[in-house]
């Protein structure tokens, strides 16, 4: 029978913690108002910086934190992808393999790129995957 109360009792904080999660992405993205693709790119040096992979992480990380207020997600470059927007270390996982896949990014020896365990805010996701190099088909 404690059992079952520990599990309900998980299940509740698990619960809250969630429901808390959605309200406070929900007033952030009111705060912000529409999202901007356009405001987001030009916070990195464009010029320099991969586009299509500035627009693959926007994309990816989008379809993890769905609409807000019937809305896309305004994202900015900056947010921090865990304490923000509550993204689990294997959701980033993810976007990196897709975007990776997607764009032909090499994804052997990722502990050669300045960014390896340093990725924390959607900037550093784009800029991790910029300095991977790009898969060479022979």
């Amino acid at each position: 029978m404690d059992v079952l109360y520990i599990i309900s009792l998980l299940f509740l904080v698990a619960s809250v913690y969630a429901i808390a999660n959605y309200f406070m992405l929900k007033k952030l993205s009111l705060e912000r108002g529409d999202a901007n693709i356009c405001e987001y790119a030009r916070s990195f040096d464009y010029r320099v910086v991969d586009t299509k992979i500035m627009r693959e992480v926007w994309n990816e990380v989008q379809q993890i934190l769905g609409s807000q207020n019937g809305k896309p997600f305004p994202i900015k470059a900056d947010d921090l992808l865990e304490k923000t927007y509550n993204i689990d270390p294997d959701d980033l996982d993810e976007i990196y393999w897709k975007v990776a896949d997607r764009l032909g990014i090499d994804t052997q020896n990722p502990e050669e790129n300045p960014l390896f365990n340093k990725v924390t805010s959607v900037r550093n996701l784009v800029m991790f995957l910029h300095h991977q190099p790009k898969v060479h088909h022979a």
